[in-house]
């Protein structure tokens, strides 16, 4: 399946484009129909294109609906933090439609339409350009495609009462052929101008999009190892080849501003969620130095907390389970700094993690899993502001365990590793799966996917379930189709349900989801 192929035909026009990102309004099976006017501009101009990317990027990772796309299902699956708020249920694994939407919205009525534009407007005109956008598409679908499975992905932008939904697998293997189409291009125009000050992410420079996208290619490669074994291989050592994310200054970040805040940290205070017992028992075990980084200190005792994932509304009230006894976010994550706190996007450090694995598996990742291992640490430190070699060192020779917690649940440690890898092969999987993990925060749509890819690192089961699809001590695996799309799409929907190779459940694994837990 080829880029022509995934992408509609027509042209979209500014003006158009502009009212279905304002309105929010659009689903997939109405995509063409309101991005297009036979009688209006066809053409448009560099200017014009490049005013289109800001929305596509934004939108891409949901940075001001952060709350409701992110926070209320991904952050909390992946136990990055718990919720603390009695009126959320999501947390308790329900799936929540009028909450969950948002992500679809924002891919479907707000990213997909500003990228449609932009890659059937520079095809043959603005090689720099149009590569840029497809990586960034394969960015967003991705995300998308790791909530529900199966989604509308080759018949984006065709003209058809019913928009059929792909299998993951063939979207994973279409990513594939994205990034290397698009990177090959990308490469032989790096200097060639692209979105220039319009780039939140890097400015318009393009040697660091071609980094970010074999980065994204050799997380994909992973993703999809345990269920392609051969494929992620070719996949995983093409992107070393090509060059992926080494340096700190490879760092993604989007840019934030009055108008267009950080979403994480408008939504951390809104006391959602607090530190997870999960971040509590790995952080303080290690004695992490990035614990300040990422949270404060609970106001009741000055000691940093966290609480368990799922509880009741009664569990929730209990003073010891309250906002006050628990950490919130550190003050660079806090509202005050929304207008100023850069939104991540992609670590460097995930690149290293994602290498020493690839090294456990006999790939060439260009160097031994633990030399990669102990650079993933050092860059997220480096990342976080930890620059002292002597405090990295010691962290990376760590040799102390995870704590427990205790607390109202009798909370015993999460796991029994220390950060110093092992000589153990399995545990040094734990490790990497583990410390990757950490080095993510807050990023946890990612962090929620590699949970359910690898089954690390260990995590708590709810206290609670509300979902009788999913016990509580077993991993949610996704988000169940939307009702908006059953209603609008619903024959799509139906025969998507048959390439999910098990029912719309929230218990269902994803293709890639071949982990037995």
């Amino acid at each position: 399946m080829k880029y022509q192929t995934i992408h509609g035909k027509k042209k979209c026009t500014f003006f158009t484009l502009l009212i279905v990102i304002m309105l929010v309004a659009g689903c997939t099976h109405k995509f063409e129909e309101i991005n297009t006017d036979e009688g209006r501009l066809a053409e448009l101009s560099p200017t014009d294109i490049r005013s289109l990317f800001p929305s596509a990027q934004r939108a891409g990772i949901n940075s001001t609906s952060y709350i409701i796309s992110t926070a209320l299902f991904a952050g909390v699956y992946s136990q990055h933090f718990a919720s603390t708020q009695p009126a959320h249920m999501s947390h308790r694994y329900l799936i929540v439609q009028e909450w969950i939407s948002a992500q679809w919205l924002n891919t479907y009525a707000n990213a997909m339409p500003a990228l449609y534009n932009i890659i059937e407007s520079t095809k043959d005109t603005e090689p720099a350009m149009n590569a840029i956008a497809r990586i960034w598409k394969v960015f967003v679908l991705h995300r998308t495609t790791d909530y529900w499975g199966p989604i509308p992905y080759s018949q984006i932008g065709e003209s058809s009462p019913v928009i059929a939904y792909d299998s993951q697998r063939d979207i994973y293997f279409d990513f594939f052929d994205e990034l290397e189409e698009a990177t090959a291009v990308l490469s032989a125009n790096l200097n060639k101008p692209s979105f220039v000050d319009k780039d939140l992410i890097y400015g318009g420079d393009n040697a660091k999009w071609v980094k970010f996208a074999n980065t994204l290619r050799l997380r994909l490669a992973l993703r999809i190892s345990g269920v392609e074994p051969e494929k992620a291989k070719v996949e995983a050592e093409k992107a070393i080849q090509n060059g992926v994310m080494t340096l700190l200054e490879d760092d993604a970040y989007m840019q934030v501003s009055a108008a267009n805040p950080n979403g994480f940290n408008l939504q951390s205070g809104w006391n959602e969620s607090r530190m997870s017992s999960t971040m509590e028992s790995l952080l303080k075990g290690y004695n992490d130095p990035r614990i300040s980084k990422y949270f404060r200190p609970a106001v009741r005792d000055g000691q940093f907390r966290g609480v368990r994932n799922g509880m009741s509304q009664a569990q929730q009230n209990i003073p010891e389970n309250s906002f006050d006894n628990s950490s919130d976010v550190s003050l660079r994550l806090a509202p005050i700094n929304m207008n100023t706190t850069p939104q991540a996007v992609m670590y460097a450090a995930e690149a290293y993690f994602l290498r020493a694995e690839g090294a456990l598996n006999g790939w060439n990742m260009g160097e031994a899993a633990e030399a990669l291992y102990n650079k993933g640490i050092e860059m997220s430190m480096l990342t976080w502001g930890v620059t002292d070699p002597a405090v990295i060192n010691t962290y990376i020779n760590g040799t102390t365990l995870p704590i427990a917690p205790g607390g109202y649940f009798n909370t015993p440690a999460l796991t029994d590793i220390p950060v110093k890898f092992s000589t153990d092969a399995e545990k040094q999987r734990e490790q990497i799966g583990t410390q990757k993990w950490l080095a993510l925060f807050p990023e946890s749509h990612e962090a929620w996917a590699e949970i359910r890819r690898s089954g690390y690192p260990k995590f708590y089961p709810l206290i609670n379930s509300d979902n009788p699809d999913v016990p509580k001590e077993k991993m949610i695996r996704r988000a169940t189709f939307l009702t908006i799309e059953r209603n609008s799409n619903g024959k799509a929907v139906a025969e998507a349900e048959t390439l999910l190779g098990g029912p719309d459940r929230a218990s269902t694994p994803l293709w890639w989801d071949v982990h037995p837990f």
